[in-house]
């Protein structure tokens, strides 16, 4: 065998491997988008209360008392920017005159039945209309691929234009917004676009980038952490969605926000640490108040702290001027 020959097998080998390696990653790729951006539960034909909700939590009381009020509760739909059918559960205030709406935002793989712990708090506190959208992909929102809030910031821009159709101009709005939720209410609050009527945003759990979520999330993984999977994935976002993962960041959109603005986080959030919470409060020109609670893990702030919650909720709505008293 001559010394050219046995150059051009290794060579041979060499490239075949590299191909092979090439094609694992991408598969892999391939994986980690679905992973990451698959609509995380079929959208169910009817919608209907689960046969058993547990009570272990303020939220899934929450999510009883929604059911047992149910009749309370409209279904709204709307078209979003791209087409998908929206759905979204409306009560109105009792006082027919009514301009206060506040909107409340679920989290990724929540049920928007789940708001109702945070409508139950609200309802507590003044007469107000409240608005649940179901995001795309989630419940019975039309749409299979995970928004992350940055798509779903401008639904929620959307749903206050339609509610102002409905309820007049001069309507008064707080956004309320629960890990993926606060992700998307930031960015709406950071937006251009935000309606005239806006007097605070109420954030719980908010990551600051979905990159850094995602290296949160997959941290240790092997195959992540591989440039070439993170450039495939983000190959996908942009070809299936026309935007790239780092345009979903409530942090870059923090510094435009002319609002008040809540943040809530648990301290013992293993999933979005609270120094992402610190990030966005850092960026963020407007009035501010960040509540890191004691021992709280992802989202569970009201639950872990439920007197301290309502007291913080109540003395920021009042600075908003969003409790004052209508004629």
């Amino acid at each position: 065998m001559t010394l050219a020959f046995a150059l051009l097998i290794v060579f041979s080998v060499v490239l075949f491997l590299l191909l092979l390696g090439s094609l694992v990653l991408y598969v892999f790729g391939i994986r980690f988008f679905g992973i990451i951006f698959r609509r995380p539960a079929p959208r169910p034909h009817v919608d209907r209360s689960p046969k058993r909700i547990s009570q272990d939590t303020i939220y899934g009381r929450g999510r009883n008392w929604f059911y047992a009020k149910r009749m309370e509760f409209q279904n709204l739909r709307m078209r979003s920017y791209d087409g998908l059918r929206l759905f979204a559960y409306y009560r109105p205030a009792q006082r027919k005159k009514c301009k206060k709406l506040v909107i409340l935002v679920h989290g990724y793989q929540d049920h928007p039945s789940i708001m109702g712990a945070f409508a139950q708090l609200y309802l507590e506190k003044t007469d107000c209309h409240i608005l649940i959208p179901h995001l795309r992909a989630h419940g019975m929102s039309y749409g299979n691929c995970v928004g992350y809030g940055l798509s779903d910031s401008q639904d929620i821009l959307m749903w206050a234009d339609d509610m102002k159709k409905r309820l007049g101009d001069t309507i008064e709005i707080v956004f309320h917004g629960r890990s993926m939720g606060a992700a998307a209410v930031l960015m709406a609050a950071g937006s251009k676009q935000i309606p005239a009527g806006l007097k605070g945003v109420i954030s719980d759990s908010s990551f600051d980038s979905l990159a850094n979520q995602l290296d949160e999330t997959f941290y240790g993984s092997f195959f992540y952490k591989r440039r070439f999977v993170r450039q495939v994935v983000n190959h996908l976002l942009k070809t299936r969605e026309g935007y790239s993962i780092s345009k979903i960041s409530p942090v870059f959109y923090a510094s435009s926000v002319e609002v008040p603005l809540l943040l809530f986080h648990g301290k013992d959030d293993a999933v979005t640490p609270v120094n992402m919470s610190w990030s966005i409060y850092d960026k963020v020109p407007a009035p501010k108040r960040m509540v890191a609670i004691d021992g709280a893990r992802h989202g569970m702030c009201y639950n872990d702290a439920t007197k301290r919650y309502s007291m913080e909720l109540e003395n920021f709505l009042q600075i908003c001027g969003f409790l004052k008293e209508e004629k």
